[in-house]
């Protein structure tokens, strides 16, 4: 199987790698600056034959052509694209309420949130076609849940991930007569920079259940909104 995963360096997409090589399958991961992914570069030296590293800037057009083409010249094919790059602002000061919001904060969290998973997944498509049971995964949050929302909080990143969410069950929806499996994915609230390290879930425990979710998928599950254990979410 190969499994295409963006955002690799660190956290939930390292763990991705990590437990996906760990089961025999072919990885590619990617990120911005792989030269400083020393994790990923350890996991290199145990999977050498079945982790391929590639450098990509999800918000830059060539890269992401650039590596298409590497991909389709050395696999030819993808079974699982996982979303899994993201940020939770666009700048040093954080859009959590009125007054503080600003404008390269929105479009930088939206370029890479919301635009960049749908643009990567729309190039990479004819690869996934030729898949085994293709499966489109984009890694969004709970707080893009517009039902369950009842806090303040990171205007940016909450809307960018309500973003995704729609456009993956547009995706889901246009890509069903394909046989492609579209779905977000919420990962739960995870130990890594971005969750914070006073979270309930540790990665290894997230990503081993979302594996799991991604496995148990079917054509029928497409356009589903749900969590790392399985259960469904309010949109």
């Amino acid at each position: 199987m190969i499994v295409f995963i963006t955002g690799t360096n660190r956290g939930l997409g390292l763990e991705f790698a990590k437990q996906y090589l760990e089961r025999g399958e072919n990885v590619i991961a990617t990120c911005r600056n792989p030269k400083n992914a020393s994790k990923l570069h350890e996991l290199k030296k145990i999977f050498a034959d079945k982790l391929t590293i590639l450098k990509l800037e999800v918000r830059d057009n060539e890269e992401i052509g650039e590596v298409y083409e590497q991909v389709k010249n050395k696999f030819g094919k993808i079974d699982i694209l996982i979303n899994n790059a993201g940020i939770r602002s666009g700048g040093d000061a954080d859009s959590y309420t009125i007054g503080n919001l600003y404008k390269e904060d929105l479009g930088k969290v939206f370029e890479v949130n919301s635009i960049a998973p749908v643009l990567i997944s729309e190039t990479f498509l004819d690869l996934v076609e030729k898949g085994d049971n293709p499966k489109i995964i984009n890694i969004t949050s709970a707080l893009g849940s517009i039902g369950r929302k009842s806090f303040v909080f990171r205007y940016s990143y909450c809307a960018s991930k309500s973003a995704l969410n729609m456009l993956s069950k547009i995706m889901s929806i246009e890509l069903k007569n394909k046989g492609i499996i579209v779905i977000p994915l919420h990962p739960g609230h995870v130990q890594t920079d971005l969750g914070g390290y006073q979270a309930p879930l540790v990665p290894k425990q997230s990503i081993g259940g979302m594996i799991k979710v991604i496995d148990s998928l079917k054509l029928e599950d497409s356009g589903r909104y749900l969590s790392w254990d399985g259960t469904e979410i309010p949109w």
